[in-house]
């Protein structure tokens, strides 16, 4: 058996991550909610710091049919973060703007938080996005 070697690892990079709020429910994700998840995650490591989900399926909502009820809309915590418009810009430039909606909501106030959501109105992913196996043997795509 030969000399032991000594492997000397470089410290991890910071992993910033989504958090969670205790009590908040994810009981339904929508295809748009996993997008919305995915630019929020990215946008905390884009900003190196932890983001913290404030609401999702749970709580009191403009109605059944706010988005989310669906799983098609979160709040984000902004107070704790060093730069809101930072998040928020990092959050946007990660959707499509065209079937997404991302604001700081009542800025200044306690109630302060970035909502997202699928675009009202918008069906995500679009319908003409689907195809089946048969479309490639019709030569439509």
């Amino acid at each position: 058996m030969g000399p032991v070697q000594t492997v000397w690892l470089a410290p991890f990079p910071a992993m910033n991550v989504i958090r969670v709020k205790p009590g908040v429910e994810f009981a339904v994700i929508a295809p748009g909610g996993f997008m919305l998840l995915e630019a929020i995650n990215e946008a905390a490591r884009a900003i190196g710091h932890d983001v913290t989900i404030t609401s999702g399926t749970d709580g009191q909502h403009s109605g059944p049919e706010d988005p989310h009820h669906r799983g098609e809309a979160y709040d984000v915590r902004s107070h704790d973060v060093p730069d809101k418009h930072a998040l928020l810009y990092e959050i946007e430039k990660r959707l499509n703007l065209a079937y997404f909606y991302v604001f700081l909501e009542d800025e200044g106030t306690p109630n302060e938080h970035i909502h997202g959501q699928v675009r009202k109105g918008a069906v995500y992913p679009p319908l003409d996005a689907h195809f089946t196996p048969s479309d490639l043997d019709s030569g439509d795509l």
